[in-house]
């Protein structure tokens, strides 16, 4: 059996996990077995959307996210015997599918850009040292793996509906969650979005980033900032790009204001198109733009606003 953990947002499955059952899928076929899917929830869940995709779908309602309480869910799914499980490669992911490794004593293979099965092994390939080389990696089996965003085509529904699996999820000794706060989200994800404005510290303050909205909302986008802006405090900390913040892999990234520091350009260096705004010739980010405007961003992005407007009327 290959596993997939089915993120979701309460509502609908998340781009990632549609990523992560198109990789699973070829993992069964390689491997001459069956794609099943865990979903855990701490309340609504997708499980309609959910079992349009697997023959089998596994559902847990866990109360709120510990990375305890989703390993135990995760390894109550697959307590059958598991070759691989997959899963989108996200922050939460990384604090509780160790756990599952150790447990299972499976090889974990994380942020993936593509994977294989060959001779009773997993071959993956992920980015490494800043983005900057390719690793190609293997695991025996089982394996864990996750799947880094923006990588993988969506896999589409079976046409049939899945049986669903109601599982039984032994007590953990855990954390007990007292309260938690939600940010609120605005506009697409920012690790799911196909367009991205990022705004550097060269807007010179919070309200400039107004316009960093606009453009974004207009291009069906979201919005990111570079560290010194989050540290300003003229953004929130989920919006932050880069090695200590989110890793991105849009279609389109907009670069305003942004010098383009080592850290940055790990979050954003394999965009498929990059463009640049900043007044300075010498700022590394042109160097690894595609296109690149030499100016003053407060008389640049009006203008991008502008045009954009011109082309969708």
């Amino acid at each position: 059996m290959i596993l997939v953990v089915l993120d979701h947002d309460g509502n609908r499955l998340r781009k990632g996990s549609l990523e992560a059952l198109t990789r699973a899928r070829a993992l069964a076929e390689a491997l001459g077995t069956q794609v099943a899917g865990v979903l855990l929830s701490e309340g609504q869940a997708p499980v309609e959307e959910a079992r349009g995709h697997v023959a089998t779908l596994f559902v847990a309602e866990l109360g709120p996210y510990t990375p305890e309480k989703w390993a135990a869910g995760v390894l109550a799914a697959a307590k059958d015997g598991v070759k691989a499980i997959v899963a989108p490669s996200s922050r939460q992911s990384r604090t509780y599918l160790g756990r599952v490794a150790y447990a299972l004593k499976a090889g974990l293979l994380e942020d993936t850009l593509e994977s294989w099965a060959e001779g009773g092994m997993v071959y993956a390939t992920r980015y490494a040292y800043l983005n900057r080389v390719t690793q190609k990696v293997r695991a025996a089996l089982p394996v864990v793996l996750t799947v880094k965003p923006n990588t993988t085509p969506l896999a589409q529904p079976l046409g049939s509906m899945g049986e669903v699996v109601p599982l039984s999820v032994p007590q953990v000794a855990t954390v007990e969650v007292l309260e938690r706060v939600q940010e609120e989200k605005k506009g697409v994800s920012l690790t799911e979005a196909n367009v991205v404005v990022t705004g550097g510290r060269g807007l010179g303050s919070a309200e400039a980033f107004k316009e960093v909205e606009e453009l974004a909302a207009l291009l069906g986008g979201a919005v990111g900032a570079t560290r010194a802006v989050v540290d300003a405090g003229w953004r929130p900390y989920a919006e932050q790009v880069g090695q200590t913040g989110k890793t991105v892999q849009p279609a389109l990234y907009i670069a305003l204001g942004v010098s383009g520091a080592v850290q940055h350009l790990a979050g954003m260096n394999k965009s498929k198109y990059i463009v640049a705004v900043n007044k300075d010739p010498d700022a590394p980010i042109f160097k690894h733009a595609d296109y690149g405007i030499v100016g003053d961003v407060h008389q640049v992005l009006p203008a991008l606003i502008q045009t954009v407007k011109k082309l969708k009327d």
